[in-house]
């Protein structure tokens, strides 16, 4: 599906410790499409939970999320697009990572739906966002513990 599929080790021990997606949906969105789009970007095992609330406006919404493993995380991570991971690398890391070290993603939801693990720059597009806690160590930085994550899964 355009993704690079089966990746369980990278680099030189580079992971991360967890990740998470996560969808804001509002009630005429289709969310069993959204609930299988998540499942197949988590991969096998990964349990997708969806929760309806109001929005401050008092409109019904969906939050429809996942919580995954390192190894998960880094199969889910492998699902995205050759050229979105690319891109990421071109554009620079560090505007994704944040203070406590978690690298930040935000998936094309219209993509996702049919099986491609496209990186949105349009803010203005509904997407997955993703949270992955990077697994970086005294000495390292977390900018390039990411950037060794991302041309592990491209094989630079």
């Amino acid at each position: 599906m355009g993704g690079i599929q089966y990746i369980f080790h990278v680099g030189n021990d580079m992971s991360v410790h967890r990740g998470e997606w996560r969808v804001h949906a509002s009630a005429v969105d289709d969310i069993r499409v959204i609930e299988d789009s998540l499942t197949w970007l988590c991969g096998d095992g990964v349990s997708v939970f969806t929760q309806k609330e109001k929005s401050t406006l008092g409109a019904p919404m969906y939050t429809i999320s996942s919580s995954m493993t390192a190894k998960q995380s880094m199969l889910s991570l492998g699902r995205l697009q050759r050229q979105s991971i690319e891109r990421i690398l071109e554009s620079g890391i560090d505007s994704r990572i944040d203070e406590d070290k978690f690298l930040h993603l935000r998936i094309d939801l219209a993509a996702l739906s049919m099986g491609k693990g496209q990186v949105s720059l349009d803010k203005d597009t509904m997407v997955a966002k993703g949270r992955f806690k990077l697994e970086v160590y005294p000495g390292q930085s977390a900018n390039e513990v990411a950037k060794s994550i991302f041309e592990g899964l491209i094989g630079k």
